[in-house]
Parts: C-alpha cells; sequence; structure tokens
C-alpha cells in the first residue's frame, strides 16, 4: 500500500505542529498545510510566518479535503477534536497525533468512532 498526502492538516499550530509543517516545508514537502484550531490569532500569526498556507478555526471544515490529519492539542482536548474531525474528514483520511500517552487517545477514538 503507498500513501502520497498532498493535503495535510495540523490541529494546533503550536510548537509541536509548527515544527512539524517547517520540517515538512524543509524536506521538500510541496502539498498544502492547512492550520486549524481554536484561536485565528494564533492561526494567523502561523501563516504570517510561513509555517502553514492556511488555516480554519472550524475543524470539521479544516480536514473535509485533507489526506492527512496530525492532532497536536494537550491529551484534555483529543476527545473534543476528534468529534469535530469526525463530522469533517473524508473517507480514507489518515489520523495521528502527537500525544504523549496513547491509553487515553486510544480511549477517545474508540469513544467518538465506534
Amino acid at each position: 500500500m503507498s500513501f502520497t498526502a498532498q493535503r495535510i492538516c495540523i490541529i494546533g499550530t503550536g510548537l509541536i505542529g509548527g515544527s512539524l509543517s517547517l520540517a515538512l516545508k524543509e524536506n521538500g514537502f510541496a502539498g498544502t498545510v492547512m492550520g486549524a484550531g481554536r484561536t485565528e490569532r494564533t492561526l494567523s500569526d502561523a501563516l504570517d510566518l510561513g509555517v502553514i498556507g492556511a488555516y480554519d478555526t472550524d475543524i470539521a471544515a479544516a480536514v473535509s479535503d485533507v489526506d492527512l490529519i496530525f492532532i497536536s492539542v494537550p491529551l484534555g482536548a483529543v476527545r473534543d477534536v476528534l468529534a469535530q474531525v469526525r463530522e469533517g474528514m473524508r473517507e480514507g483520511a489518515i489520523i495521528t497525533d502527537a500525544g504523549s500517552a496513547k491509553q487515553s487517545v486510544i480511549d477517545d477514538v474508540q469513544a467518538v468512532f465506534d
């Protein structure tokens, strides 16, 4: 199986999410990096700094046309973010995360997607 992402959405463009976006660009990623989150000011700053190419504060809208969804939010916010992702994600999109603990993320995924 082969996977090629042309559009990536990073939910949470802070230190970890922003670093991922910059690393993608530095390593030749030619697709679009969409940022998503709660605060328009933070997203606007990330856009102005060239960290992301576009943004939306509506997570469901932000993930509607992407190949890969990268969740980089505090663990306590993951379930809410997943519920919003579920509303907008397209079939076949891959979701991954930067959470420091996996069991709580697994529990959140099962609660939202089962």
